[in-house]
């Protein structure tokens, strides 16, 4: 059961990428933060003022979060399931949720709380803050006292707390997120770029494809590769699309 006692509660994160740093700059403010990544990051680690420790010390923390890419989470659960302290609660955050739900469930002992919680939200779309913002949660395994208190940490932040099962989750963001991400992409191949005559509108789709184009190529295939809502969302955009333009064709 997480301290009582403290303002704080000792939170590690495996995974010190771009959304990593921007969650160890957030919760240090408030909470007592440690960071692993399997490369050196101890400039970064350093710059954000984290500590930033091996995988046997994170693993010793309160709260595990794991901000790995998707398509990593299963080995790092094999590496870190015989590590964790007594009562640790674990966290994934990816932007797919059934598949790591069901690893974790199945890799980590039975002894080990779970949550499963993804961030809707990231370096830039909450650059100028994350009032009002969504972060989606699920008890998979954890007592209802201590996933109020995990809760609770982001509820400081102003963040608006969603709970979704990882099914309806999935179901919901194959269209509020991969297929955001596909149109992105789609622009970006386009070389889609800022023009003199241009309309509000189109400044929105810009938009969209400055946010993806931000974020890595992995991100983008395994968010579209494990969500398996998301080929069906891609395939009904693309038939809506060639008949619409069959009509204008037909015109």
């Amino acid at each position: 059961m997480l301290t009582k006692d403290k303002d704080s509660i000792d939170i590690g994160i495996i995974g010190f990428g771009r959304f990593g740093q921007f969650l160890a700059g957030i919760l240090k403010n408030s909470q007592q933060v440690r960071v692993y990544d399997k490369s050196d990051r101890t400039s970064e680690a350093a710059n954000i003022r984290v500590d930033c420790v091996d995988l046997d010390v994170v693993c010793q923390q309160n709260l595990l979060i794991l901000a790995v890419p998707i398509s990593e989470i299963e080995s790092v659960l094999e590496q870190i399931k015989t590590k964790g302290k007594k009562n640790i609660i674990v966290m994934d955050i990816g932007s797919v949720k059934e598949y790591p739900a069901e690893l974790m469930l199945r890799i980590l002992p039975k002894d080990i709380e779970i949550i499963a919680a993804h961030p809707m939200f990231g370096p830039d779309s909450a650059k100028n803050g994350l009032a009002g913002s969504q972060m989606v949660f699920w008890p998979l395994r954890i007592g209802e006292e201590n996933f109020r208190s995990v809760k609770k940490i982001f509820e400081n932040l102003d963040l608006k707390i969603i709970e979704a099962t990882p099914e309806e989750h999935d179901r919901q963001t194959a269209l509020s997120l991969c297929l955001v991400y596909f149109i992105g992409h789609g622009l970006e191949e386009m070389g889609i770029r800022p023009q003199e005559i241009a309309t509000l509108n189109f400044g929105q789709l810009l938009k969209i494809r400055e946010t993806v184009a931000n974020d890595s190529q992995q991100l983008f295939h395994d968010m579209q590769t494990h969500n398996r809502f998301a080929m069906p969302a891609r395939k009904e955009l693309l038939e809506a699309l060639r008949k619409i333009d069959e009509t204008l064709k037909n015109a």
